[in-house]
């Protein structure tokens, strides 16, 4: 029972994320339904932004200033990168349109059965994959707020007896919070908790969209790539050849360039949806990194805890790009493999025209760019962990001397 309320058919494309976005007003046919995420967007700004740009950190040296800092740009790129995805909602709708239809094309009848348990297979493996990650997040919530407070009210309460001037006050958040002296008001501080929460939960929420729509997306494409590639595979079969299969090899052939077709039009439209996100994720992923592993590798107590949590979120968002848009560029690549090992010499000339072409648009470099930059792939995650150490040893010899 728990399982149908996600999949209603084992074709079913994005299970958990869809499901996400519809919770947040991302989707879902009444438009209305975006004053959600809108809300989400906007308490987020109040509560950690607009303090945080405006306001002063409140800690003394240069790691409050590296704590503050790392956590401002954290916090801005997630929200404008959110924004910039619900902005697009025609292009992703696309998207799912596009997916939805290849996939029941491709496990209807008369198609080959490998292309059918390879859906199914892979529908299941980012139902598991999202499952993992909505929980993943949900643990970093568990500590993020609660550990903070759990922290102040044991200082507090152990020195009630002996005054309470000198308790230190855990924040999650490195900054001063408009009119209130969280630092040292115990009201004042719950009241900010109090507001915090929703800020921070609904934080949580978008994470899980990040994760389970943005990652998976790219994934999907790869996905309808492999199938052009099992299509090609089953049709070269030595049967396929035989007498009277003529008609039957034109009809399939006709279908697998236009699924390779939708193919490449899906990863135009992944590319329109995440290019500048991806360059503003790389960009200030390296300078967030830097600062965050400064500040845990100076400072001692509960405040680390809140640092490890947001660099390991991080760096998982940024492996998980990496790792997909790799998926997608050699899932691409094996088309123009496959297409060369079909016997395409048995078929007419006007059908070898056509898979020539086929192979010279596979043999395209095809991908997702940061900003039109340079490819995002598993290479490109060793050049960002590689170069924000470097900085990181920068700030560690300057600031620490």
């Amino acid at each position: 029972m728990f399982l149908q309320r996600f999949f209603r058919s084992n074709l079913d494309v994005l299970p958990v994320g869809l499901q996400t976005m519809e919770l947040i007003g991302l989707w879902g046919e009444d438009r209305r339904q975006v004053a959600k995420f809108g809300a989400i967007a906007g308490w987020m700004t109040l509560m950690i932004l607009i303090p945080k740009s405006t306001l002063e950190y409140g800690g003394e040296g240069f790691d409050s200033f590296a704590r503050g800092t790392a956590e401002l740009i954290y916090f801005g790129d997630f929200i404008s990168s959110m924004v910039i995805f619900a902005l697009q909602r025609g292009s992703y709708v696309r998207m799912i349109n596009i997916l939805q239809d290849s996939f029941r094309k491709c496990a209807g009848d008369g198609q080959p059965e490998s292309c059918r348990k390879a859906i199914v297979d892979f529908n299941w493996k980012i139902f598991r994959y999202s499952r993992i990650y909505a929980c993943f997040i949900g643990s970093c919530l568990i500590f993020y707020v609660p550990l903070p407070m759990t922290a102040t009210f044991f200082n507090y309460f152990s020195a009630a007896g002996n005054g309470t001037e000198g308790v230190e006050f855990v924040l999650p958040l490195e900054n001063k919070f408009y009119w209130l002296d969280t630092r040292r008001n115990i009201w004042h501080y719950v009241i900010y908790m109090v507001l915090l929460v929703p800020a921070v939960t609904g934080s949580a929420c978008l994470s899980t969209v990040k994760g389970t729509v943005l990652f998976t997306i790219i994934r999907y494409g790869a996905m309808i790539f492999e199938l052009v590639s099992l299509k090609i595979a089953d049709l070269g079969r030595g049967e396929n050849f035989e007498e009277g299969k003529e008609e039957y090899r034109r009809k399939q052939l006709v279908e697998i360039i236009e699924l390779h077709k939708t193919a490449l039009e899906y990863a135009k439209l992944l590319e329109n949806i995440m290019s500048f996100i991806l360059l503003s994720q790389f960009v200030n992923c390296m300078l967030i990194s830097c600062l965050m592993m400064f500040y845990i590798s100076s400072t001692y107590g509960p405040n680390v805890v809140n640092m490890v949590i947001l660099f390991a979120v991080l760096m998982v968002e940024v492996f998980a790009y990496c790792f997909s848009g790799d998926e997608l560029s050699s899932k691409a690549a094996e088309v123009a493999n496959s297409v060369a090992m079909y016997p395409w010499y048995r078929e007419p000339v006007t059908v070898q025209k056509e898979l020539k072409l086929m192979i010279q648009r596979a043999q395209s470099t095809i991908g997702i760019t940061a900003g039109n930059f340079y490819y995002v792939d598993i290479k490109r995650f060793g050049v960002v962990v590689q170069t924000s150490y470097s900085y990181y040893l920068i700030l560690k010899e300057r600031f620490n001397a």
